[in-house]
């Protein structure tokens, strides 16, 4: 009887080997994986060379003035060729007809005292004969 609890002893043990294996060439929980994932990162900040404060402030300033430098050149070359463009014609806003403007509707050209129907027709006799503003009636 012995010997029977022995295999039933070392029969747990190779199953419980056989579940690590398969664990092992299978993908770990989320759990372990987040974990890992934590440990390799903090391994890796302790390995960073951080900066003093002087050489924290002298890289910032270097930055900082490349950034400024670079707005500069752009303000310059850009104006720059905005200029040349505009001279020469390039780059100039399209002009319309002398007299008129772009955006001119019906309604913008009817005279005072004119009324207009959906169709775009005037119609003079809805209305009395304009007036001039600034007149007396009497006068």
């Amino acid at each position: 009887m012995a010997n029977n609890k022995v295999k039933t002893a070392s029969d747990r043990d190779k199953k419980t080997a056989k579940r690590d294996s398969a664990k092992k060439g299978g993908k770990p929980s989320i759990f372990a994986r987040l974990k890992k994932w934590f440990v390799n990162i903090i391994s890796e900040l302790k390995r960073v060379m951080w900066p003093d404060r002087k050489k924290l402030k002298q890289s910032t300033l270097t930055v900082l003035l490349i950034i400024a430098i670079a707005t500069v050149l752009i303000l310059v070359f850009d104006s720059l060729i905005s200029f040349i463009l505009r001279t020469s014609g390039f780059y100039t806003a399209k002009q319309t007809p002398s007299g008129t403007t772009a955006g001119t509707t019906v309604s913008d050209t009817i005279t005072p005292g004119e009324t207009t129907d959906p169709s775009g027709t005037t119609d003079e006799s809805s209305s009395p004969t304009p007036t001039t503003t600034g007149q007396s009636a009497g006068a």
